[in-house]
């Protein structure tokens, strides 16, 4: 076969190419740090890239997540163990009260005290944490607790009782805040279903006990009258020992409606159902009633409901500080409330303190799987840089001796003799 001029020429100018294709690239991946340029460098390895790097953004979401998380969980736990050093001294001077002997002047001096403890009390209720109140629920538009109008009680401005969860992973979900109606209210829950199949106008009804700040026992009657299909009109009243309801008016029917599908409850006066907060400052009844889990189910009608505490530990406080201020030293009743709400306090405490341990946990995980995952993109993604360094050293050589040697061999014209 006769190689022709053309032919070398055609084959020198296609390793020139290559040659300094090659030097291109070695250059782009040196001041990249980036094996792969484009997709048509490696096909299989982009895809690879696009979904680890899409694992990876990820993680560093749910990361994200537990540092803010983490920081509102230790909020919460610092704020309730201050809440309980407080009510370890008010338990401590109440005890005093009861096993000595006080005159009145000692007395307003010990209401004082719990007067202070309350307005203490009352500040860490309202904490926030990155501009959330610690025990607001998912209510953030307002501070949750404050004195009535006329300093009489503590209300409830808000719903507390929601929630607040983060995603730790693709499938994993964690609770991170202790809602104020745990920790500081009497909250009624009421649990059970409805038959669906009674009769428009029947009525199904439920009672359990609530009391006051003092510790008397009152009954808390809740009815549901059928009044169209899935639809059933609630009212509740609360009734004293002689049978009378101590409600200054009735309260209007709120109307619930339920999913016809799973029987879950759907709507209360067509919004979404909340916890029902119940104020009888008249009597010092104050308590949360939550609905909010029943269901309509065939089967027989049963409804129950039960209390986590007696009273709310804020006016169980300003009730002792009135009878102090009167010269009435605490019942039983009443410090036995602090003490519940202390040891429930200390449980509390301990579910944060928990709730803190698995976050660690997570957050330890998910810097594991990043660093494999970063580990896995760089063997793909990255260069060796001193290798690549030599490598684009021999390449330059290679094409600096490649224009010598055409040079050398180039033909001759007219300007080689000027």
């Amino acid at each position: 076969m006769r190689i022709s001029d053309s032919m070398v020429s055609t084959n020198y100018l296609n390793n020139l190419n290559n040659i300094k294709n090659s030097v291109n690239t070695l250059q782009t991946q040196i001041a990249t740090g980036n094996n792969i340029q484009q997709p048509s460098d490696s096909p299989t390895g982009i895809s690879e890239l696009l979904k680890w790097n899409s694992q990876l953004d990820q993680m560093k979401t749910y990361s994200s997540n537990i540092d803010t998380a983490s920081s509102f969980v230790n909020d919460t736990t610092n704020t309730m163990q201050s809440i309980q050093n407080e009510i370890t001294t008010d338990l401590t001077q109440l005890t005093q009260v009861n096993n000595s002997t006080v005159d009145s002047t000692d007395l307003k001096n010990y209401a004082n005290k719990i007067d202070q403890s309350i307005q203490t009390i009352l500040g860490l209720a309202n904490t926030q944490s990155d501009g959330k109140y610690v025990f607001g629920g998912t209510d953030n538009s307002t501070a949750p607790y404050s004195f009535s109008n006329n300093n009489s009680a503590v209300v409830v401005n808000t719903d507390v009782s929601g929630s607040q969860v983060i995603r730790t992973s693709q499938n994993v979900f964690q609770r991170i805040n202790m809602p104020g109606s745990e920790v500081f209210g009497t909250m009624v829950t009421e649990n059970g279903n409805i038959d669906p199949s009674t009769s428009i106008g029947s009525s199904v009804t439920d009672q359990t006990n609530v009391y006051d700040t003092s510790g008397t026992q009152y009954t808390f009657k809740v009815n549901y009258t059928k009044t169209a299909a899935n639809t059933y009109s609630m009212t509740y009243d609360v009734i004293d020992a002689s049978g009378s309801s101590v409600l200054a008016q009735p309260p209007a029917p709120k109307t619930f409606s339920f999913n016809s599908s799973n029987g879950s409850l759907q709507a209360v006066n067509g919004q979404s159902p909340t916890p029902i907060q119940i104020n009888i400052g008249a009597k010092n009844i104050f308590f949360t009633f939550d609905p909010t889990t029943i269901m309509q189910s065939t089967g027989a009608s049963s409804l129950a409901s039960s209390a986590n505490q007696k009273t709310d530990i804020f006016n169980t406080l300003i009730s002792i500080k009135n009878n102090l201020q009167s010269g009435i030293i605490p019942t039983s009743a009443q410090i036995q409330v602090i003490t519940d709400f202390n040891n429930r306090l200390l449980d509390n405490i301990a579910k944060t303190g928990n709730a803190a341990n698995q976050l660690t946990n997570s957050k330890d995980l998910l810097t594991n799987q990043q660093t494999q995952l970063t580990t896995m993109i760089s063997n793909i993604q990255g260069i060796d840089v001193a290798k690549s360094a030599v490598n684009l050293q021999s390449q330059q050589n290679i094409l600096q001796e490649t224009y010598q040697m055409a040079a050398m061999i180039s033909n001759k014209t007219l300007l080689s003799y000027l």
